[in-house]
C-alpha cells in the first residue's frame, strides 16, 4: 500500500522573501539630563557648596540691617520730630503747674467742710499763714465755759460760734442766705460747728475751719498741743445717730479766726442710743478758747 505524499501548501511563509528577518527591537532613548545632572559627583559637591557660602554671606549682610530698621525701639540716638522739640528761654522762669483744687465730702447743710483757711480768709481775720498754729504763743480768752448745742427740728440748723462764743438756730431759709453771703464775699459764715437733721444727726464742722478727734484719755490740754493736733486734722462730721462721739470726746479746733478751741463734750440730752435713727436732740460741751499774742 502506498502513502500519497502530501499536497502542496500554497500558504506563504511570513519570512519567505526576506532574507534577513525581522529588525530587532530598539531600547528606549536615555533621559535628558540638565547641566548640574551631567556634573560628577565632585562637581555636585563642588556646586553646593558655593551656593551654600553664597547664601550665608548674602545673610550675613542683609539681616543686620533688616532686624536694626524692624526694631520699635530703634536706637538711642533717634531724636523726636523738630515740632516736638520746645526751647526754654533761660531769662523766663519755668511754668508752674496748676494745682488741683482739694474737694471733701459735702454735708446735708450743703457746704463742703474745707482744711486750712484760705488767704481771703487770712486777710479779713483768719490765721496767719507765715507761721504754724502750734510755733505760736496763745493766750486764754475764756476757759472751761459751759455750752450746749441743739438739734432743731425740721429743716432748721443749729450752730455754735466759739470765737464769740455764741449759739444760733438758723431757718432753713436764713442759713442757706447765709452760705450765700459767705460764697459772694469769700469769707466764711460765722458758725464753727452746725448740727441739723432730726433723723441723723449730722453734727459738721464749717469751712475755713481744722479740727481733730482726740482720744478721752489724751492728758495735754495746751494750747499748742491743741492747735498742733488741729492742724493735722481729720474730723469734718460726725452722724450722731450712731453715737459715734461718746462723752469725753475731744475737739481740736482751728477757727476761722485763728483761735484754738478746745471742746469737750460732757454729756446728751434726749435721743435714744439703741433707737433707729433717734439722735440726742442737744449736746453738752465745755470750752477753752485760746487767741494767738502779738
Amino acid at each position: 500500500m502506498s502513502t500519497a505524499p502530501p499536497p502542496p501548501n500554497n500558504t506563504p511563509h511570513p519570512f519567505m522573501g526576506s532574507p534577513a528577518g525581522p529588525p530587532p527591537p530598539q531600547p528606549p532613548p536615555p533621559p535628558r539630563r540638565g547641566w548640574y545632572g551631567s556634573l560628577s559627583e565632585g562637581g555636585k559637591v563642588t556646586v553646593i557648596g558655593a551656593v551654600i557660602v553664597g547664601v550665608s554671606t548674602l545673610a550675613a549682610a542683609i539681616l543686620p540691617s533688616v532686624l536694626s530698621s524692624g526694631d520699635g525701639k530703634g536706637g538711642g540716638d533717634a531724636k523726636p520730630p523738630a515740632s516736638q522739640i520746645t526751647t526754654q528761654d533761660p531769662t523766663q522762669e519755668p511754668t508752674k503747674t496748676q494745682e488741683p483744687t482739694p474737694t471733701a465730702e459735702s454735708d446735708p447743710t450743703g457746704e463742703t467742710p474745707s482744711g486750712t483757711p484760705t488767704a481771703t480768709e487770712t486777710a479779713t481775720g483768719g490765721t496767719d499763714a507765715s507761721a504754724p498754729p502750734a510755733s505760736r504763743t496763745y493766750e486764754v480768752f475764756y476757759q472751761d465755759q459751759a455750752m450746749s448745742l441743739g438739734l432743731p427740728p425740721g429743716e432748721d440748723v443749729g450752730s455754735i460760734d466759739f470765737d464769740v462764743p455764741a449759739t444760733r438756730r438758723y431757718s432753713e431759709e436764713e442759713w442757706t442766705t447765709e452760705k450765700e453771703k459767705a460764697e459772694q464775699s469769700g469769707v466764711p459764715v460765722t458758725a464753727d460747728l452746725t448740727y441739723a437733721d432730726t433723723s441723723y444727726g449730722y453734727l459738721a464742722l464749717r469751712n475755713g475751719r481744722n479740727a481733730a478727734q482726740l482720744q478721752p484719755t489724751d492728758p495735754s490740754e495746751k494750747a499748742a498741743d491743741c492747735a498742733r493736733a488741729a492742724q493735722v486734722g481729720g474730723f469734718t462730721e460726725a452722724v450722731m445717730d450712731d453715737w459715734t462721739l461718746p462723752a469725753q470726746t475731744v475737739l481740736c479746733i482751728l477757727t476761722d479766726q485763728g483761735n484754738v478751741a478746745r471742746v469737750t463734750i460732757t454729756g446728751f440730752i434726749g435721743g435714744k442710743k439703741d433707737g433707729l435713727t433717734d439722735p440726742p436732740t442737744q449736746i453738752s460741751l465745755k470750752v477753752t478758747l485760746w487767741k494767738p499774742k502779738g
